[in-house]
C-alpha cells in the first residue's frame, strides 16, 4: 500500500482487510450516503434507487462502498485488491470486473466513477452524508430512556397496565419517528413540482426577480455568460413576456432595481469592455449608465457592487454609491489575469459571494469574502467545481450555487457559513442562474437540455460524426482521413471558458467507424503532429498539475508523459517539437523527450491558439501594452512585431497550412475558410487587423460557411464544423 493511501485508510478507518465485509456498526459505519438517484446503507448493504434494490454481488458491494466513502479521491488498483482481497492472491482483472459491473448497476450519465490510467479508480459523484439511524434496542435506551422508564415503574400503580403501555407505545412510536427523520436526507424536489415560467423555443437564461416577487427578467439568447441576446421582463405568473431592448450588443446579469422601476443589465462590445446599461421597466430607451462596470446588483439604499476591469482582462468587485462617489475595494484576484464577474450581497450587507475565473480563465468554486474587504474570504460550496451564478435565502442562513459538480450544472446549496454542500436538483437537464423569491420557499432558474456534436461536410453532403456525448475540438489528421475530436459532458461556447477534461476519440472518414484513442484517459486539450504519426495530449497529474503526454494512433502503449514539463495548450511544430503555455503564462517550446526545453515567446500571453505549420507563427490572445486591451495576434518566431488580428476570433490552420479558418463569435456567426499560398502563412491582415466582418470577407478566396467553428481539412471544399441544439427555459423549482 503507498504511504499516501495507508495514511489516508488510517484517517478514514480502512484496513488491509475487507473494509465493509467484517465492519462492526460503530459511529463511523451508520452512515447513509447519497449521490445522484442513489442511496447507499452500508449497514444493510443494500444499494437503492429511488424506491427499487439494486442488485449487487456481496464484493461489487464493497468495492461501491470503499469509492464512495473516498469520494474525490484517487485509490490505487493495488490499494483496492489488498483491501477488498486481503488473504487472496488476485488479479487486476477481478477489480476492473467488478468496476465494469458497478458502471453497469450505476449507468454512465452522469458516469460516478472516474477511471485514471495506470493508477486507478476515483469516484466522481458528488456525495451527500447523512447520520444512520439504527433501531431502538431496550437493552440500551435512548438517553433519558431509563429515567423515563423509572417514573414509569413509581407511576404505574397508579396509572394502570393498559394506560402504561399505549404511553410507552405512543413514545416508542415517537422515538422511531424522531429516528426515521434524521436518517431521511433532504429531498430533491420532485420534477413534477416544477413549475415553466416561459415556454420559448430556442433559449433564456439569467433570471431575476424583483424584490416583491411579482416581476421577472431574464434575457433571450444561447448564452448564460455573456453573448447576443434581447432584455425580457414578465408580469408573474401568466405575463405576457415583453421585450424591452433590440440591439446586436452581447448582454449578460439582468437585475431590478430595488424600486423595481429600472433594470440595469451588462453589455460587452468586441474589445470586451463591459458597461452598465438601463432600461425602464415598462418601456423606454436603454441607456448607458456606468462605464467599465459589469454584473451590477445593488447593496442597499443608493449602494450598489459592480465588477471593474482594472488591468484587462483583470477584474475586480468594488462597492460604491449609484454615482460611483466612495468607490471601494471589496475583492481582487491575486493573479493576473484572474476575474470576479459576479457578486451577490448578503442580506444583512456584511458578506457577499462572488463567481470568478481563475489565471487560466475557467470557472472556479464560489468565494465568500467580508463586505468591508478585510480579507480574501474562502472558497465555499462543492469544492473543485466550478460555480457560475450564486444566491442568498432571504434569512441569510442558507448559500445557494450553481455547479457542475458532477460534470452537469445543477443548484446546491450550503448552510452559512461552514455548512456541508447539498445537492438541490438532479437529473439529465442542467440548472443554471439562481433567482431566489421573497419568501424563501422557491427559486427561479434556467432549465437546459442542450447537445454540442461534430459534423462534416464534403462532396457527398453533411453527415453526423460524432453520435453520443458532446463533441468539441474536431481536427483533421494530416492525410485527411480520419477526424479526431473530444467527448466532454458539457461543451464550451466562445468565450465561456469550462474545464472539461474527455477522451479523443477518432473516426475513420472511410469506414466510418470511431473509437477512442486512449480509453478512459481524460484530456483537456490535443493535437497532431505534422507527420501524423503522434499525438500531444495535455492531462491532469493526481497533485492537479497539468502535464503533456504523447501517445500514437496504433495504440500500441498506454500515453508516455513528455518529462520536466508542466503546462496547457499544447500545439505540435514542424518538426516534432511542442509549443505550450506554463503556469508563468510564456509560451515555450521543447523536444518530445523533455529536453531542450525554451521560451518561445518573451512576453506572456493570456491563451495560447496555434502554431503555424511550418514554425515561423504563434497565435495568441495577449495584452501587447500593460494597460492595452487583450486581442488575437500572430506573434513572429523569427522576430519583429506582432500582427493586430482582432479582439475575438477562433484561428486554425488545415495540416498542411493551405487553408485557414477564422470563426466568429456569437453573433456575427459563422466562419470564413481562406486559401493560403505555398509558404505563405497569413493571409494579407491590414495595420488595423480585421475588426470587421467585411475586412475578412475581402481577404482574397476567403469563403464564408454558416456552421460554428468550422475547421478545414488538408483538401478543398472539406471541413469539419459543430452544431448545437439547445433549449433552455425558465422554471420555479420549490425549495425542500
Amino acid at each position: 500500500m503507498s504511504e499516501e493511501t495507508r495514511q489516508r485508510a488510517a484517517s478514514e478507518g480502512l484496513r488491509d482487510s475487507p473494509a465493509v465485509a467484517k465492519e462492526t456498526p460503530s459511529q463511523e459505519t451508520l452512515r447513509l450516503y447519497e449521490f445522484g438517484p442513489f442511496r447507499l446503507d452500508p449497514t444493510e448493504r443494500k444499494l437503492w434507487r429511488g424506491n427499487e434494490i439494486v442488485a449487487l454481488t456481496p464484493k461489487a458491494f464493497d468495492t461501491l462502498y470503499l469509492l464512495v466513502r473516498n469520494s474525490g479521491r484517487l485509490l490505487e488498483k493495488d490499494d483496492l485488491i489488498r483491501m477488498l482481497w486481503p488473504d487472496t492472491f488476485v488479479e487486476e482483472g477481478s477489480l476492473s470486473n467488478h468496476i465494469f459491473l458497478l458502471r453497469k448497476a450505476l449507468g454512465e450519465d452522469p458516469a460516478f466513477i472516474e477511471t485514471v490510467p495506470r493508477r486507478g479508480y476515483r469516484f466522481v459523484g458528488a456525495v451527500r452524508q447523512f447520520p444512520h439511524a439504527a433501531a431502538p434496542h431496550l437493552e440500551k435506551p435512548l438517553e433519558g430512556y431509563r429515567e423515563w422508564a423509572n417514573e414509569v415503574s413509581e407511576g404505574q400503580r397508579r396509572l394502570g397496565p393498559l394506560s402504561v403501555a399505549t404511553i410507552v407505545a405512543a413514545l416508542a412510536l415517537l422515538a422511531i419517528g424522531a429516528l426515521l427523520w434524521l436518517r431521511s436526507p433532504v429531498p430533491l424536489p420532485d420534477r413534477s413540482q416544477w413549475v415553466p415560467l416561459t415556454k420559448f423555443p430556442d433559449s433564456v437564461n439569467q433570471p431575476a426577480l424583483s424584490a416583491d416577487g411579482r416581476m421577472l427578467v431574464f434575457i433571450r439568447g444561447d448564452y448564460t455568460f455573456f453573448g447576443p441576446g434581447q432584455v425580457y421582463v414578465k408580469i408573474l405568473p401568466d405575463g405576457r413576456p415583453v421585450q424591452l431592448t433590440n440591439d446586436s450588443l452581447d448582454k449578460m446579469s439582468p437585475v431590478f432595481s430595488p424600486d423595481g422601476a429600472s433594470i440595469a443589465y451588462t453589455t460587452v462590445d468586441s474589445q470586451l469592455d463591459c458597461d452598465t446599461w438601463i432600461v425602464p421597466t415598462l418601456g423606454g430607451e436603454p441607456q448607458p449608465w456606468l462605464r467599465n462596470a459589469s454584473g451590477l446588483v445593488w447593496a442597499g439604499p443608493q449602494q450598489v457592487m459592480f465588477s471593474k476591469i482594472r488591468k484587462p482582462p483583470h477584474m475586480g468587485i468594488v462597492a460604491a454609491e449609484e454615482s460611483r462617489v466612495g468607490e471601494r475595494d471589496v475583492y481582487v484576484p491575486a493573479e493576473e489575469p484572474g476575474m470576479a464577474h459576479r457578486s451577490y450581497p448578503s442580506p444583512d450587507r456584511k458578506w457577499a459571494l462572488l463567481v470568478e475565473m481563475d489565471r487560466d480563465h475557467v470557472w472556479t468554486p464560489c468565494r465568500l469574502v467580508p463586505m468591508d474587504g478585510s480579507s480574501r474570504g474562502r472558497q465555499v460550496g462543492p469544492l473543485g467545481a466550478a460555480c457560475t451564478f450564486a444566491a442568498w435565502s432571504p434569512d441569510g442562513r442558507w448559500m445557494y450555487f450553481t455547479s457542475d459538480a458532477g460534470g452537469l450544472n445543477h443548484i446546491w446549496r450550503q448552510r452559512f457559513p461552514d455548512g456541508q454542500p447539498q445537492q438541490i436538483t438532479a437529473g439529465p437537464t442542467e440548472e443554471e442562474g439562481i433567482a431566489m423569491a421573497p419568501d424563501g420557499r422557491s427559486f427561479v432558474t434556467a432549465v437546459a437540455l442542450e447537445n454540442v456534436s461534430v459534423w462534416l461536410h464534403d462532396a457527398r453532403g453533411e453527415r453526423q460524426i460524432s453520435l453520443e456525448g458532446n463533441a468539441t475540438e474536431p481536427k483533421f489528421t494530416p492525410d485527411g482521413k480520419k477526424l479526431c475530436y473530444r467527448i466532454v459532458k458539457k461543451a464550451a461556447n466562445f468565450f465561456q471558458f469550462i474545464k472539461m477534461a474527455g477522451e479523443v476519440w477518432v473516426a475513420d472518414l472511410e469506414s466510418r467507424r470511431s473509437a477512442p484513442l486512449a480509453s478512459g484517459f481524460q484530456v483537456f486539450a490535443y493535437d497532431i503532429s505534422a507527420d501524423g504519426r503522434r499525438v500531444v495530449l495535455e492531462a491532469e497529474d493526481r497533485e492537479g498539475k497539468p502535464r503533456l503526454w504523447l501517445t500514437s494512433f496504433e495504440r500500441e502503449l498506454p500515453p508516455q508523459r513528455v518529462p520536466n514539463v508542466e503546462g496547457r495548450q499544447p500545439r505540435f511544430g514542424p518538426n516534432g517539437e511542442i509549443f505550450f503555455r506554463g503556469s508563468d503564462g510564456f509560451v515555450y517550446r521543447v523536444r518530445p523527450d523533455g529536453t531542450g526545453m525554451q521560451k518561445a515567446l518573451q512576453q506572456p500571453i493570456l491563451m495560447f491558439l496555434a502554431a503555424s505549420p511550418e514554425g515561423k507563427w504563434l497565435i495568441a490572445w495577449a495584452r501587447t501594452t500593460d494597460n492595452g486591451s487583450a486581442a488575437v495576434y500572430a506573434f513572429p518566431l523569427e522576430g519583429g512585431s506582432p500582427v493586430l488580428i482582432r479582439a475575438r476570433i477562433r484561428w486554425q490552420w488545415s495540416p498542411g497550412g493551405r487553408f485557414l479558418s477564422l470563426a466568429l463569435p456569437f453573433h456575427e456567426g459563422g466562419t470564413y475558410i481562406v486559401p493560403l499560398p505555398l509558404s505563405q502563412p497569413l493571409p494579407p491582415i491590414p495595420p488595423a487587423g480585421l475588426p470587421s466582418e467585411e475586412e475578412i470577407a475581402r481577404l482574397p478566396g476567403a469563403r464564408r460557411i454558416d456552421a460554428l467553428r468550422a475547421v478545414p481539412s488538408p483538401s478543398p471544399g472539406v471541413y469539419a464544423f459543430s452544431r448545437n441544439t439547445t433549449q433552455r427555459n425558465l422554471y420555479r423549482i420549490p425549495i425542500p
